[in-house]
């Protein structure tokens, strides 16, 4: 079965270029996109995902809200947190929840991809 990754950001055009270069750097795996913590919980009642990459601030349900959701469903999914609005309190709040890597936008993408295949691989990447 195909690794399934779930991006989550409300700036769509993020998401979807994010997507699309996962697409080419992963031929075969499922990428999916979510542009809300809600949408993105629905998709995780739905079935399993490998790694999930998510925006931490976002209206409404915002990131740590959903990685508590994600945690509930799935303990051990390695989860990405990105944010354009950094900042120490955020930082150590998502590590107490279990985030295994943390990224401020704009980020490196070979650096990014980097992290998302140790991830899928299974690497130990606490932040």
């Amino acid at each position: 079965m195909p690794e399934r990754i779930l991006i989550v950001d409300d700036e769509k055009q993020l998401a979807h270029t994010l997507r699309q270069t996962l697409l080419m750097e992963l031929p075969g795996t499922c990428i999916d996109t979510a542009y809300s913590g809600e949408e993105a919980l629905s998709k995780l009642a739905d079935g399993p995902y490998d790694l999930i990459v998510a925006d931490l601030r976002m209206p409404g349900f915002d990131g740590l809200d959903l990685i508590k959701g994600v945690r509930y469903l799935d303990g051990a999914v390695p989860i990405i947190l990105m944010t354009g609005y950094g900042s120490r309190v955020a930082e150590r709040e998502a590590a107490r929840l279990g985030v295994d890597y943390y990224v401020d936008k704009p980020f490196d993408i070979p650096q990014l991809l980097d992290v998302i295949h140790r991830l899928l691989t299974r690497g130990n990447l606490h932040a």
